[in-house]
C-alpha cells in the first residue's frame, strides 16, 4: 500500500469525526486486547470507529468481511524502560554521586496528571487489512492524518462512560451563596489552629479559621476532624479545602457547608478567599480532592497482601487467574463477576457459546451476550494474566470491562455511576439480568426449592408453599464480649450453620385465625429446603442500623469449608395442605386498555401492546402500536400468561430528531430500537448503515419467566424426591473492608488448584495473588457473600 493508493481513497472519508460520534479505540469489539498489551496493538476502523484486533484472532479481517470497510488506525503502544518512566513522573532531578536522586526541597508538590506519552512509546500507522500492509501516519496523504488526529484527540467510549458515571451536579446553598465574612487578624494558613497537622486543612470561609479534615475511611491522609469542631463551636458552616484550589482548574475544587452537611459550589469564591489573602489566579493545587481521594481508594487499596507472619504473598499468572482492573469504585462488580465466572456452570456455558453475527448485532459493547463471552474470554484465556506493567513486576495489566459495567448498569439508577455499591446487591440484580434475557439456562444451577411452613396451634393442621430462590440471606448474631484498645466492639464469633439453624427455626405469629379451624390463634412459622441447589449463594447480614444508619457489622465467622445441610430438609406429613396455585395470568391496566379501545384499536393489539411496554404508559403503548401496524400477527391474541416484559420502545420526538439529518422515520426507529435508544450511539449506527432497509429483526424472543418458573419447579420437585445431597465444599467468599457496603473495599477469595494443591486465591482487582488458609483471617471478619458448591 503506497501514499497514491491512499490518495485515491481520500475523498470517501471525512477529515474529522463527527461531533457526538462515539469512538471505541481502548479495546478490541470481541477482546480485551489494547494498543499495549500485544505486539501488532490496535486496529480503529475509520468508518465506523470502532476498534479490532488481529493478535488471536483476527477481528480486524472478521470486520471488514462484515463491513466492508478496510482502511484503520493501527495505535501500537510500548511502555518506557523503568528509568525513562521514573524522569517523566519525577522530573530531571540532580543525582548524588551514589547515584541516589536528590530530592528537590519545596514547601509543596504540585499534583500533576502524567500523559501517556509520558509512559509510552506511541506508533500510528494507517493499515489495509485487505492487503495486510501498513503506512507510517506521518507518510499518509493530509487528510488521513486530519482524520487520525481527530480520532487520537477525541474521548474514548470508555472515556464517555467515566464523565458521564462521575457527573454528579454540586449546587450552591443557602449558606454558600451568600457567606457572611469577618475580619480576621491571627490568620495563619500554615497549618491547623487546633493541632499540628499541615495538610488536609480547610478554611473557613466566614472567619479564615483553619482546621483539618476529618480523617478519611480506608486513606493515610491525616485528620482530626477540627474543621468541623470550629462549626460546632461557632456556627460557621461553609470551609473550602485549601490544597484542592487550582488556578487552572477553578471549578474543580472541594467545598462543604456543615450544616447542610453536603459538598457544595460557592458563587463568590474568588472574592471570598481574597478576603484572607488568597489569589485564587496564583494557587497550584497540592492535594487531591474527595472524588479523587475516594477513586484512589479503592483503585490503589492494598487488602491484606502481607500474610499472617508478613511475608508477602505471591503473585500469580496465567489462565484462571486474570484480574479485573478498578474503574473507580467497581470492586463490588470485579469481585462479583470472578466469582461467577470460577464456577463450572457459567465455564461451560460461555464455552459452547459464539458472538452474535455482525448483522445481528453491529455493535457488541451494547450487546449482553457479547460482553459476557468477552468477559469470559478475557478471565480464562490468561493472555492479560502477565507480570510486568507500569505499576510493577507484582501486577498485571489484567482487563477492563469498561463496555461490560456500562450496559449492565445503564438502567439502573447506581450501579450507572462510579459510585461504591452494595456487592450483594449487585449479584442478585445481574442474575436477574441474566435471566431475563438468557431464560434460566445460564443461572439454573443456582435455583432451589425453599419451603415455607404455617401449622396452627389450635387444630395442628398446617399449609405449605414452595418459593423458587437463588440465594439465601442470613442474620448475624452481633453479641459484644469486650472492647479493644481503641474503642472497637468485639464480638462472639459465630458458625455459619447456626444462621442457617436461626434463618429456619420455628417463629410464633400471634393473632392467627385458621382456615381449618376458624380459630384465632398461635401459629408455628418454619421454612426449609426442598431441594438443593448445585451451587448455593449465601449473604451474612452484616448490615445493621444504628441511629438509623447502616453500617457493618465485623462479627467473625468460622470459615465454613464444608456445610452439611441434610438436616434442614423439610419433610411434610399429611396434616400439610401444599399451596399449588399457578401464576396469575398477565392483566392489562384497565384505564390504558380502555383509553387505547376508546381510539379504535382492536383489543388484541392493545393487549399485546401493554404485555410488551410494561403495562404502565399510555404513550409507550401507543407508539408501539405504531410501530407494529404492519405486523401479520399484531391482532392475534397473546397467549403467554406472565408477568410484562420490557422492549425498547423509541418516542416520536427521537424518531424526529433523526428524520431531521435526512433520514427516513423508519431507519431512524431501526437504529434508535437497535441501540436501546442511545442517540449518539443511532447517528453513528445511521452513518455506517446507509442503505439499510429499516426492517427489524428479531434476534430473541421474549423469555417468558413465568413459564420457566414452572417448568423449573417441577423438574426440582422430582430432583428433591431423588435424595440429593445437601453437603456442600466452599468455593468463594466476597469480602468487604469497611463501615458501611457503600465504601471501603471488596475483594474475592477463591479455592483453586494451583500446582498439585487446592489454594485460596486473592483476587483484588488486577491484583492476584495465592495464600495459604493462615494467610485469609480476613475472611472470618469481612465475608459478605459466600459461594458453594455441592459435594
Amino acid at each position: 500500500m503506497s501514499y497514491g493508493h491512499l490518495s485515491t481513497r481520500e475523498a470517501s472519508f471525512p477529515a474529522a469525526v463527527s461531533p457526538g460520534t462515539v469512538v471505541y479505540k481502548d479495546d478490541c469489539m470481541y477482546n480485551f486486547d489494547t494498543a499495549e498489551n500485544n505486539s501488532v496493538g490496535l486496529d480503529v476502523c475509520l468508518s465506523c470507529y470502532k476498534a479490532y484486533s488481529r493478535s488471536h484472532v483476527d477481528y480486524t479481517k472478521q470486520h471488514t468481511r462484515d463491513s466492508n470497510h478496510d482502511l484503520f488506525l493501527n495505535i501500537i503502544k510500548r511502555l518506557k524502560p523503568l528509568q525513562e518512566r521514573e524522569r517523566s513522573v519525577t522530573g530531571n532531578g540532580s543525582v548524588n554521586d551514589d547515584g541516589n536522586e536528590r530530592q528537590a526541597k519545596i514547601a509543596k508538590l504540585e499534583i500533576k496528571e502524567f500523559k501517556e506519552e509520558e509512559l509510552y512509546d506511541i506508533f500510528y500507522s494507517i493499515y489495509s487489512s485487505t492487503e495486510n500492509l501498513s503506512v507510517p501516519l506521518n507518510e499518509t496523504p493530509a487528510k488521513f492524518q486530519s482524520l487520525a488526529n481527530s480520532i487520537i484527540s477525541a474521548n474514548s467510549s470508555n472515556r464517555q462512560e467515566e464523565i458521564k458515571a462521575w457527573e454528579q451536579e454540586i449546587l450552591p446553598c443557602e449558606h454558600s451563596i451568600e457567606v457572611e465574612q469577618f475580619p480576621n487578624d491571627a490568620l495563619d494558613i500554615s497549618k491547623c489552629s487546633q493541632c499540628s497537622l499541615v495538610e488536609n486543612l480547610w478554611i473557613c470561609l466566614h472567619c479564615g479559621a483553619l482546621g483539618c479534615g476529618r480523617q478519611q475511611f480506608g486513606s493515610t491522609i491525616p485528620g482530626n476532624s477540627h474543621a468541623l469542631k470550629h462549626f460546632e463551636d461557632v456556627g460557621h458552616p461553609v470551609a473550602v479545602k485549601l490544597g484542592s484550589l487550582s488556578a487552572t482548574e477553578k471549578d474543580n475544587y472541594d467545598a462543604y457547608c456543615y450544616k447542610c452537611n453536603d459538598e457544595v459550589k460557592v458563587p463568590n469564591l474568588v472574592s471570598n478567599l481574597q478576603k484572607y489573602g488568597i489569589d485564587l489566579d496564583s494557587t497550584v493545587k497540592t492535594e487531591k480532592n474527595l472524588t479523587e481521594i475516594n477513586l484512589d481508594q479503592n483503585m490503589n487499596w492494598e487488602f491484606q497482601l502481607d500474610g499472617k507472619n508478613g511475608e508477602k504473598l505471591k503473585p500469580i499468572f496465567g489462565s484462571n487467574f486474570t484480574g479485573l482492573t478498578n474503574l473507580g469504585n467497581s470492586c463490588y462488580l470485579n469481585s462479583v463477576v470472578q466469582a461467577l465466572f470460577h464456577l463450572q456452570p457459567y465455564l461451560l456455558y460461555f464455552k459452547n457459546q459464539k458472538f452474535p453475527s455482525y448483522e445481528k448485532v453491529p455493535n457488541p459493547s451494547k450487546d449482553l451476550l457479547s460482553q459476557l463471552l468477552k468477559v469470559h474470554d478475557g478471565l480464562v484465556s490468561g493472555r492479560y494474566s502477565k507480570p510486568g506493567n507500569s505499576k510493577g513486576e507484582d501486577y498485571q495489566l489484567g482487563i477492563k470491562p469498561m463496555a461490560f459495567k456500562s450496559l449492565v448498569g445503564e438502567d439502573h439508577e447506581e450501579f450507572k455511576t462510579n459510585r461504591q455499591q452494595d456487592a450483594f446487591e449487585f449479584l442478585t440484580y445481574l442474575l436477574d439480568k441474566i435471566d431475563k434475557q438468557f431464560g434460566f439456562e445460564v443461572n439454573e444451577s443456582f435455583k432451589f426449592l425453599m419451603t415455607n411452613k404455617l401449622l396452627c396451634g389450635e387444630c395442628f393442621s398446617g399449609k405449605a408453599s414452595d418459593e423458587l430462590v437463588d440465594n439465601l440471606s442470613v442474620n448475624v448474631e452481633d453479641e459484644v464480649v469486650s472492647t479493644d484498645e481503641e474503642g472497637n466492639k468485639v464480638f462472639k464469633k459465630v458458625n455459619m450453620l447456626d444462621c442457617i439453624r436461626n434463618y429456619c427455626a420455628d417463629e410464633v405469629i400471634e393473632g392467627y385465625r385458621c382456615e381449618v379451624c376458624d380459630k384465632p390463634t398461635e401459629a408455628v412459622k418454619s421454612c426449609g429446603f426442598k431441594s438443593f441447589p448445585e451451587v448455593l449463594i449465601l449473604n451474612a447480614k452484616r448490615i445493621k442500623l444504628e441511629n438509623w444508619v447502616p453500617v457493618k457489622i465485623d462479627v467473625p465467622i468460622d470459615i465454613p469449608y464444608e456445610l452439611d445441610l441434610n438436616g434442614f430438609k423439610v419433610e411434610l406429613d399429611d396434616t400439610f395442605k401444599v399451596d399449588k396455585s399457578e401464576p396469575a395470568k398477565f392483566t392489562a391496566n384497565e384505564e390504558i386498555l380502555n383509553n387505547l379501545l376508546q381510539m379504535g384499536f382492536p383489543e388484541p393489539r392493545c393487549i399485546k401492546a401493554l404485555y410488551t411496554t410494561g403495562n404502565s404508559n399510555l404513550d409507550d403503548a401507543m407508539n408501539w402500536i405504531f410501530a407494529h401496524m404492519e405486523d401479520e400477527d399484531i391482532d392475534v391474541p397473546l397467549e403467554i400468561d406472565s408477568a410484562p416484559t420490557t422492549a425498547v420502545v423509541v418516542s416520536d420526538e427521537s424518531v424526529n430528531n433523526l428524520t431531521a439529518m435526512g433520514f427516513s422515520a423508519k431507519l431512524a426507529n431501526k437504529a434508535l430500537v437497535v441501540n436501546n435508544n442511545d442517540a449518539n450511539a443511532a447517528v453513528e449506527w445511521l452513518f455506517n448503515n446507509p442503505d439499510d432497509d429499516g426492517e427489524i429483526v428479531e434476534t430473541t424472543t421474549p423469555v417468558d419467566l413465568n413459564q420457566q418458573r414452572q417448568r423449573l419447579a417441577a423438574k426440582l420437585e422430582e430432583d428433591a424426591e431423588t435424595g440429593q445431597s445437601g453437603s456442600y465444599k466452599i468455593k468463594a467468599v466476597v469480602c468487604h473492608k469497611g463501615t458501611s457496603p457503600h465504601t471501603g473495599h471488596y475483594v474475592v477469595y477463591i479455592r483453586q488448584t494451583v500446582g498439585d494443591a487446592e489454594k485460596w486465591v486473592l483476587y483484588n482487582d488486577e491484583k492476584v495473588v495465592e495464600c495459604d488458609d493462615s494467610s485469609v483471617e480476613g475472611i472470618e471478619t469481612n465475608g459478605y457473600i459466600y459461594v458453594f458448591e455441592r459435594i
